[in-house]
């Protein structure tokens, strides 16, 4: 059994990493909701004489200092709510001397990453013994996709106002990614016979 659920982990990774590649530069669905700036130009030159350190930036922040106590902290977050609610706000993630892009490193890095996602979703797939058929193991992996969506799409929905249809675009790469996967796994990985 071991020996199915690495060989479905391999060749589930690679539908995974396939799909995505398709997601993202061919159909368009992985820049659904994302924009350029207008003036880009003039943004990035403001951009690069205010951000000299990269990191992940937030926009407007609250101005905590050290040694606040906790209403002074908590009064630096309300002033933070009303700007937030009546202005520009925003969030970015700021490279001041810039960053490689589509390197063989990513690309392995997330290769990497769809492996150990299918690996975990053989291994719980061989746990379920109630999922006997085949459509019944396809819709448990296929499900698995809504932990990702829940954990990190609709918080940034959420919190950060993601546009809508980002939201969905990135849902709709999860669930087709997992059912695409899952169509290998649920072949492979059969529970044991009782």
């Amino acid at each position: 059994m071991t020996k199915r659920i690495l060989l479905a982990a391999l060749l589930g990774g690679v539908a995974l990493f396939l799909w995505e590649f398709v997601a993202h530069m061919i159909s368009g669905l992985g820049e659904a909701g994302v924009r350029g700036l207008d003036n880009e130009a003039a943004v990035m030159d403001a951009l690069k004489q205010n951000i000299k350190a990269p990191g992940f930036y937030l926009f407007p922040a609250p101005k905590y200092k050290p040694g606040m106590t906790a209403e002074e902290r908590r009064q630096c977050m309300r002033e933070m709510q009303v700007k937030w609610s009546t202005g520009l706000s925003g969030m970015m993630v700021v490279h001041p001397e810039g960053q490689p892009s589509l390197t063989g490193g990513q690309l392995m890095t997330q290769f990497g990453a769809d492996l150990v996602v299918m690996l975990l979703a053989a291994w719980l797939l061989a746990q379920v013994g109630a999922a006997a058929g085949y459509g019944g193991r396809l819709l448990f992996v296929t499900s698995l996709a809504v932990v990702p969506i829940l954990r990190s799409e609709l918080p940034y929905w959420n919190w950060y106002g993601f546009p809508g249809v980002y939201f969905a675009s990135q849902a709709t790469i999860d669930v087709l990614g997992f059912f695409l996967a899952g169509l290998i796994l649920a072949w492979l990985v059969k529970p044991a016979p009782r």
